[in-house]
Order: C-alpha cells, then sequence, then structure tokens
C-alpha cells in the first residue's frame, strides 16, 4: 500500500537516528567504561611541612660556640708566647752564723768558697739610687770541686726586715762582676750594686735554678 506523500519513512536511512545512536551513549547491555581513579595524596604528602627553624637555631649555636673556642685559643696561644719579665721568689731570710768575711758553700755541680772583700756606700751613681743609696759590695769566687757557675744576677741582699733587693747595675761601676764557670783552682772577683737604703744587710747567693746557695752578712 503506497504511504501517503508528504509522510516520511521512519525505519532505518542510510543515517541511523535515536537515542541508541548517540555517539556518547552506551549502547544497551554494554558495561560502562572504566575510569582510572584519581591520584590520592599519601598522608605524608597532606602532612603540614616541619619547620627549620630548630635546625636554623642549632647551625647558629654551633657556629658562635665554634668561633667561642677559636678564639679562647689564640687568646691561651698568645699568652704562651708572650715574653714575661722574670719574677723575682721571695724566699726567708738564711741564718747565718758565721760572722767573718768567707764561707764555704756546695751546689748540685760543685763546691767553692765566697769572699767578702770590701763593701761602700754610695749616693751617686750614673743612675741616681731610687732610694737614696747603692750598696756596693766586692766579692770574690773561688771553686775547689766540680763546676761553679757564677753571675751578679745570682745575687741578692735582704734589709733587717726581710725585704728583698735584686742587683742594680747602674752602681756597680766599672769592675761589676762577669758572667761564666769555675773549674777547681780557678777564681774571680768583681763587684755587684742594690740600690737599698743604708742598713746591715745579708749577702744571698744562688745557682741559676734560683736555689739558695750561701749567705754573708754585709755590715752597716
Amino acid at each position: 500500500m503506497d504511504e501517503p506523500n508528504g509522510s516520511e519513512s521512519t525505519g532505518m536511512g542510510p543515517t541511523p537516528s535515536g537515542p541508541s545512536f548517540v555517539p556518547w551513549a552506551p549502547a544497551p547491555g554494554d558495561t560502562p567504561p572504566i575510569r582510572p581513579p584519581l591520584p590520592t595524596r599519601s598522608a605524608s604528602s597532606m602532612a603540614k611541612p616541619t619547620s627549620r627553624l630548630p635546625a636554623v637555631i642549632s647551625v647558629a649555636v654551633i657556629l658562635v660556640v665554634a668561633v667561642i673556642v677559636a678564639a679562647a685559643s689564640i687568646v691561651a696561644h698568645r699568652a704562651d708566647t708572650q715574653v714575661r719579665a722574670p719574677v723575682a721568689t721571695r724566699q726567708p731570710v738564711p741564718q747565718v752564723t758565721t760572722q767573718g768575711d768567707r764561707i764555704e758553700f756546695t751546689t748540685s755541680d760543685g763546691s767553692g768558697q765566697l769572699v767578702l772583700i770590701r763593701h761602700s756606700w754610695l749616693t751617686t751613681g750614673p743612675v741616681p739610687p731610687t732610694s737614696g743609696s747603692y750598696l756596693r759590695v766586692e766579692v770574690e769566687l773561688t771553686c775547689t770541686a766540680g763546676s761553679v757557675d757564677y753571675d751578679p744576677y745570682n745575687f741578692q741582699v735582704f734589709d733587717q726586715t726581710g725585704k728583698l733587693f735584686e742587683t742594680a747595675i747602674e752602681g756597680a761601676g766599672a769592675a761589676m762582676l762577669e758572667t761564666g764557670t769555675l773549674r777547681p783552682g780557678e777564681r774571680v772577683s768583681g763587684t755587684i750594686a742594690f740600690d737599698m737604703p743604708q742598713s746591715e744587710a745579708t749577702l744571698l747567693m744562688s745557682d741559676d735554678s734560683n736555689q739558695t746557695v750561701t749567705a754573708l752578712k754585709v755590715p752597716d
């Protein structure tokens, strides 16, 4: 039977139509495509970033300590290498029983005799005495055994109060005692001076290690 004019066939034409042929719609009975899951953030990545402040403080403290240690080492090194003036060791006034002008002595290296030849008091010199006077003594040293070292700085003087006076080369004059070593049978003489007020004194002789060797009374 012929279709009426003006009507269109509802069958399948060359171009399919209808809901089942929508390109993005799945066919009936088909399984929808599985989309890959979205990446999830791990717990560690979601955690709050750790603050770097403690690490920075620790590094700063270590640097400060290192600087302090280095500075202390430098100061200690300079203190060790700095030249200091020798400090005289105070020793008790020895008890001198001999009243003569000579005395025997013994050291770790040898033995000998100390003789007080003469002494005088001076009020002038190349440099004026600060105490008002110089005590100048002339001594003689003799070696009897071993060896005896001599040096004007090995002599000191104590006054009656026990105050110590060091050698003052400004008052010794041209015949000042030299420095050297005596062998058995040898002797040497020379002058030593001390800047001190005039009074009775005790002449003290020491060795190179500042140990007392002997002493003689010097009358006023």
